[in-house]
């Protein structure tokens, strides 16, 4: 698997910590040094194929709290036509897949959580995270915690991320925890995106090691939901 200094040297982003490199689909498929064991993995879980396995476990729960979202879409969630991201555009498909490696940089200076509780953007049908962690990696965190709103109103905010769309956090204040799952290698969690799908990253104590996981994703073109601003 790529380092984060092999990432930041490929996309030309400078080693902070716990900061989060990404290496997506396209950026392995047409990179010499990567192993094709690598190149199959992402070809098939950005392709029509993974989207289809994605809808068999998890159409009815999708649709239960998104009821609109076909509508939304314009088609039937069975009849999208499914690309790749930077390969394919929306002019001729309707959600754009990407199996992309990912780093999670040393923890440097002090403990931190690279992001806490917020809901994925609401253009994203779904969402995954497959852990690949390294079993001499004895740092302590980074799991991923499940939350749930508390009683009453609730607000998120937006910040802007790196890809120049804006990212929707919500205050611990809003929100309780409800479950954590360990960041342990071979461990996949994946969920269709609404305003439940409620999660952060515990604190990772100070380590060399760096946390390494796979995140899947489907792309749609406009939000399927609102968020309370």
């Amino acid at each position: 698997m790529p380092t984060a200094e092999y990432i930041g040297e490929q996309v030309g982003k400078p080693i902070t910590s716990n900061e989060r490199y990404n290496y997506m689909s396209e950026l392995i498929l047409h990179d010499g040094t990567m192993a094709k064991v690598w190149k199959d993995f992402v070809t098939y879980h950005s392709s029509p194929a993974f989207y289809e396995e994605f809808l068999d476990l998890f159409q009815e729960d999708l649709l239960a709290n998104l009821p609109t979202a076909e509508e939304g879409i314009g088609r039937p969630l069975r009849d999208l036509r499914v690309g790749r991201r930077h390969r394919d555009t929306f002019e001729t498909h309707d959600i754009l897949m990407d199996c992309t490696a990912v780093i999670n940089s040393a923890v440097t200076g002090k403990p931190s959580a690279y992001r806490g509780p917020h809901v994925d953007k609401p253009y994203k049908l779904f969402g995954g995270l497959f852990y690949m962690r390294l079993p001499e990696d004895d740092a302590v965190g980074g799991d991923l915690v499940l939350y749930k709103y508390r009683p009453g109103a609730h607000k998120f905010y937006t910040s802007a991320s790196e890809y120049g769309d804006n990212r929707f956090d919500i205050d611990l204040q809003y929100v309780e925890e409800v479950t954590t799952v360990p960041y342990e290698s071979n461990t996949l969690v994946m969920y269709p995106i609404n305003r439940l799908a409620l999660h952060g990253v515990s604190v990772r104590s100070l380590t060399q090691h760096q946390r390494r996981f796979v995140a899947l994703v489907g792309d749609l073109r406009n939000p399927l939901f609102d968020l309370a601003l």
